[in-house]
């Protein structure tokens, strides 16, 4: 992680606390438990696309004559609602995913799960406590005034497609049907060496993809985005999303799912894709100069293994 990476951090975790209930505050152990989900967090790859993606296209208005007054600071603070929401619903996200009823993890960065340290009741509680505060700091007052109304509402429509049926929810539901087929003995492998690459990339790009697709766009969004910097922003999050599933795959290449991409193309082969994609994702930023979009090259060259 690089300076700017550990900086922005930083600025998402007091946000975070900001945004969360505090301790001590009734229903207390509920808000504990919400408090030990998010803290202390991952490298929040999330909110740093989110922000990333805030400062390509800050940047290029402010190229164009039309920028904020504070350069990046300004636009940091603009997309700021943004990054922390994306985040509150990842942390929702894994609550459940770490459920008995779900992956069933005992440990989760080193510590127990949610379920393990508060109980499932309140484990399930606090993940529905998560996400309906994610859309409260992306709509709120806050919000509001510093993206703008029409910009805090494209943001929550971005936000709530990502997550629902159609995106991480729909993927998780996918990855559970899977698991179940591939469980009875009268099932096969699921055709050739384990899965159909196109069944794992779909499964990918819901139950991974579709958030931090949604990172990306909703801090473009937030910077005032034009119509083909969106869409240069959403492939560029689209590739990453995916390239960031292969590599997490990769990094836990003895799970015996088969709904992986080393399953379905071999550990060689999958990381071949991974780099593949994440150069796409480099070459999808060509609209913007290497300095407007260079924290997006720095994520997407961390992820593949290079320093950024």
């Amino acid at each position: 992680m690089n300076e700017w990476a550990r900086r922005m951090k930083c600025l998402v975790d007091e946000a975070l606390d900001r945004a969360l209930p505090l301790e001590s505050a009734p229903p207390e152990a509920l808000h504990r438990a919400m408090r030990y989900a998010v803290f202390p967090g991952g490298k929040r790859v999330r909110p740093l696309l989110a922000l990333a993606a805030a400062l390509a296209t800050g940047r290029r208005r402010c190229a164009a004559g039309g920028g904020f007054d504070g350069g990046d600071e300004a636009i940091v603070r603009r997309a700021m609602p943004c990054a922390i929401a994306v985040e509150l619903v990842h942390s929702y996200s894994l609550i459940h995913d770490d459920l008995p009823a779900m992956d069933d993890d005992d440990f989760r960065r080193g510590r127990p799960t949610v379920h393990r340290a508060f109980g499932e009741a309140l484990a399930i509680l606090a993940g529905d406590a998560l996400l309906p505060l994610a859309f409260e700091v992306l709509s709120g007052e806050e919000a509001r005034r510093l993206m703008g109304f029409e910009a805090a509402a494209s943001a929550v429509g971005e936000l709530a497609r990502a997550s629902g049926s159609l995106g991480m929810a729909g993927g998780q539901a996918i990855d559970i049907v899977a698991a179940k087929r591939m469980n009875r003995p009268e099932a096969g492998d699921g055709g050739g060496n384990g899965a159909r690459l196109h069944e794992v990339e779909r499964l990918a790009d819901l139950k991974t993809g579709a958030i931090i697709r949604a990172a990306v766009r909703c801090g473009a969004i937030a910077a005032g985005a034009r119509p083909d910097e969106l869409d240069a922003l959403t492939r560029y999050g689209e590739l990453f999303g995916r390239a960031f599933q292969v590599f997490d795959d990769l990094d836990d290449v003895a799970d015996d799912g088969v709904q992986t991409f080393p399953h379905a193309m071999g550990v060689a082969g999958a990381r071949q894709y991974g780099e593949r994609l994440l150069a796409e994702a480099e070459e999808a930023l060509s609209l913007f100069t290497t300095s407007e979009a260079a924290e997006l090259h720095a994520l997407a060259r961390a992820l593949g293994g290079g320093v950024a």
